[in-house]
């Protein structure tokens, strides 16, 4: 049995499968609420809750073999993942524990390995370093910032999924989020360089969160990355969540191809 009971499918039920993961302080509601982009695509989306998980024993690896398990459960064989923000070190994870699954990667705005976190603003750092001491000490801060409002996305009604998944995924209190940033920042128990399956990185020019130079990092680091830095913030995730899900199809399809003809 796996613990991944909280998520949403929608989209293009025949289309890609794209499991989706969102932030941290977010919720499988914190993405593009217009769900007919994803079935004009041609992608099935599978989006995914981590705010229930309450576990001081999950990895990113032992996420990772849940969504395999999930992706079972669906009777999809083979899959793609989109991770934003603290979903991005999730998405790689699904890669890792699952190589031979997924066939490719979008890493949106993703933060960085424990030895990157010092590219993320301070209050970032610091509330991680209370986690990794004691995930309870991390708790108040959490609380404070989760009543904090969302910031823009350039769209009114991104701007009210985004607050509607803020607000789900502290229902049950920001626990889950405080072990979670624990987790991050301590070595993942894989190293990205190992991870061979293709993986697109989307950064913003205007990121003051995971700026871009984390993702350059990452183009250096990941054996088989591509690299796109837009004029965007740390939102990009509503602004290009249709040209996001039209790329990752597109990269998907190819790589199942030559894998069929090589």
């Amino acid at each position: 049995m796996h613990p991944l009971t909280s998520f949403d499918d929608v989209g293009d039920p025949t289309g890609t499968p794209v499991f989706y993961f969102h932030g941290g302080g977010d919720s499988r509601l914190s993405r593009h609420p217009d769900d007919t982009i994803a079935e004009s695509v041609g992608v099935r989306l599978i989006a995914v809750d981590r705010c229930r998980l309450v576990d001081s024993k999950r990895t990113l690896l032992s996420w990772g073999r849940d969504v395999a398990a999930l992706a079972d459960d669906l009777g999809l064989r083979e899959y793609s993942v989109l991770g934003w923000s603290a979903g991005g070190p999730h998405a790689l994870a699904a890669a890792a524990a699952s190589p031979g699954r997924v066939r490719h990667v979008a890493v949106v705005a993703g933060m960085p390995p424990a030895k990157g976190l010092r590219a993320m603003p301070r209050d970032v750092r610091q509330v991680t370093r209370l986690a990794r001491l004691n995930p309870r000490l991390a708790l108040r801060s959490l609380t404070k910032w989760s009543r904090q409002p969302v910031p823009p996305t350039g769209s009114a009604e991104c701007d009210r999924a985004y607050a509607e998944g803020r607000v789900e995924s502290f229902r049950e209190g920001p626990l889950w989020l405080a072990l979670e940033l624990a987790m991050l920042g301590r070595p993942w128990g894989f190293d990205p360089a190992d991870v061979r399956t293709p993986v697109t990185l989307w950064y913003g020019t205007r990121d003051v969160v995971t700026p871009p130079s984390i993702g350059e990092d990452y183009e250096r680091t990941l054996p088989n990355a591509t690299l796109q830095i837009v004029d965007d913030t740390h939102q990009l995730l509503f602004s290009r969540w249709e040209p996001i899900l039209k790329d990752l199809k597109t990269r998907a399809l190819a790589e199942r191809a030559a894998r069929i003809f090589t």
